[in-house]
């Protein structure tokens, strides 16, 4: 998937298989400056993927005014099998924020990332999405979702299945 990504700068709109999902989502993530809002129906093997923690890692520890945020309906599965995301957000817990989307908000359909504001991954329908889209200046889809995505952070919450327990 040689494809380049410079958030703001191109509108092309690039259509990828389901499997190149978790690369793709990497390389938005990578390309990110200053903003991750990550949307996605359940905590799997997308956002699991090592290249995307890595470059959620990466972008985490880039600057403390970072604002990753990934929201989610369903941890069920993540927290009983274990899932490389929430460990990455226990280790830094300041920079790395998941929530859990309220009973009436939740949407098996909804699944897109929007990095600083603009790019847009967009695999609705994950995780057997009918196509997965990938953007670096997605307007005005990409500002709609993000504000769209600023109301269920605002009525969302944390899970406390997610806590580490300190002894």
């Amino acid at each position: 998937m040689p494809i380049e990504l410079e958030i703001g700068k191109n509108d092309t709109l690039h259509s990828l298989s389901p499997s190149e999902a978790s690369q793709a989502l990497a390389l938005l993530v990578s390309a990110c400056r200053r903003t991750l809002w990550i949307r996605v129906p359940v905590l799997d093997e997308l956002t699991a993927h090592s290249q995307v923690c890595d470059a959620i890692k990466a972008l985490a520890i880039s600057s403390e005014r970072v604002d990753i945020r990934i929201l989610y309906d369903d941890q069920e599965a993540a927290v009983r099998d274990g899932h490389r995301l929430i460990h990455l957000a226990r280790r830094l817990p300041s920079r790395i924020h998941l929530r859990q989307t309220q009973p009436d908000d939740r949407d098996a359909q909804a699944c897109h990332a929007i990095g600083d504001g603009t790019g847009l991954l967009d695999a609705q329908g994950w995780p057997r999405p009918a196509r997965v889209h990938l953007c670096a200046h997605r307007l005005p889809h990409a500002p709609r979702l993000a504000r769209d995505f600023q109301t269920l952070w605002e009525r969302s919450s944390g899970s406390p299945e997610l806590r580490e327990l300190r002894l």
